[in-house]
């Protein structure tokens, strides 16, 4: 039987003989895979995106708002959100429904210290994002993201890059001209 890899999970201090990790049910998927609701994972192999679907003008567009790497963590919330978690590749996954995780902070207050550590984590990359996005051209935020996450350079397709930029894959396209 698989098991988690504890150690690229380490940074949310779960001791490795804690039995919430037998809470976890291997999920391995495949590019373009659409994760469930109601369920938190974390991504052990592969890319995940987080994007919003736009419909207020005649043609739908995908925004890309959050990429997921191993080690990180992510959760999937009811389909009336309008956010959609799809794989940008295949990879290895490790999930539980929220329902579990609830159960989990109320018979384990020290799992508040999860809670509190990922919450706080994913605002600040929110708070931090806003300010680059409001700061910022498109080109110093992609000079930003070669500098501090030079991953997201080499793993995501352009065109998700572009929209989380907010810009066309054409106008990435001329920005990356211009630096090299």
């Amino acid at each position: 039987m698989a098991t988690i890899n504890k150690k690229l999970f380490s940074h949310l201090n779960v001791e490795d003989d804690d039995p919430v990790w037998e809470k976890f049910a291997r999920v391995e998927f495949s590019k373009k895979n659409r994760f469930p609701d109601n369920k938190a994972f974390l991504v052990e192999e592969g890319l995940v995106r987080k994007f919003y679907i736009n419909t207020t003008s005649d043609i739908d567009t995908e925004i890309s708002a959050e990429f997921f790497f191993a080690g990180d963590i992510f959760t999937v919330e009811e389909k009336g959100s309008g956010v959609v978690y799809e794989s940008l590749d295949r990879g290895l996954a490790w999930e539980i429904t929220l329902e579990e995780v609830k159960e989990m902070f109320a018979v384990n207050p020290e799992c508040r210290f999860v809670q509190n550590y990922y919450l706080s984590r994913k605002l600040n990359a929110a708070m931090k994002r806003e300010m680059l996005l409001l700061k910022n051209t498109p080109q110093d935020l992609y000079e930003y993201l070669l500098k501090s996450k030079p991953h997201y350079i080499q793993h995501i397709p352009l065109k998700y890059l572009a929209s989380y930029i907010g810009i066309t894959p054409i106008s990435l396209s001329r920005i990356r001209k211009r630096i090299n």
